[in-house]
């Protein structure tokens, strides 16, 4: 491993970390510490982690989720949550945004929000990009319309 992949999976472990997403954090720890397994400080932090931890705490959160059971009142951030595991980016982005207004200094609905609009823009149909010459965007333009006339 690359001191680069290296740093992007400290990364990795960091956000889990603070997103409460402990099992990927753990899955993350294994992945280095088998990638290094003489430093002493990676398997100190993951055997700290585990000890710390609850045994439904090891269990993927969005794995467990069932959707077709009735859920108990959400909080805004776990509503916006269930939309963005449905694929509704747009209505998360929504109520992520109406959670930045009440939280405006909260660099973790920020951050969320971002992964969000990079989610919805991947998944965005891409436009064509018009010619630059004007002689031909004029004439695609008219195709264009051309193309909706109903014959008569």
């Amino acid at each position: 491993m690359d001191p680069e992949q290296r740093a992007h999976l400290e990364q990795q472990i960091e956000r889990a970390v603070r997103r409460g997403e402990l099992a990927d954090a753990i899955e993350h720890l294994r992945t280095l510490a088998s990638a290094f397994p003489d430093e002493a400080a990676i398997a100190d932090k993951l055997r700290q982690l585990e000890e710390t931890l609850q045994p439904a705490e090891l269990m993927s959160a969005k794995a467990n989720v069932r959707w077709d059971s009735p859920l108990p009142t959400l909080s805004p951030v776990d509503a916006a949550e269930r939309l963005a595991a449905k694929g509704d980016y747009a209505g998360a982005i929504a109520a992520y945004r109406k959670v930045l207004a009440g939280q405006p200094g909260s660099d973790l609905v920020k951050e969320r929000l971002a992964e969000l609009f990079a989610l919805a823009q991947a998944r965005a149909p891409k436009r064509p990009v018009p010619p630059k010459d004007k002689t031909l965007v004029l004439s695609e333009l008219l195709a264009r319309i051309d193309a909706r006339r109903r014959p008569s």
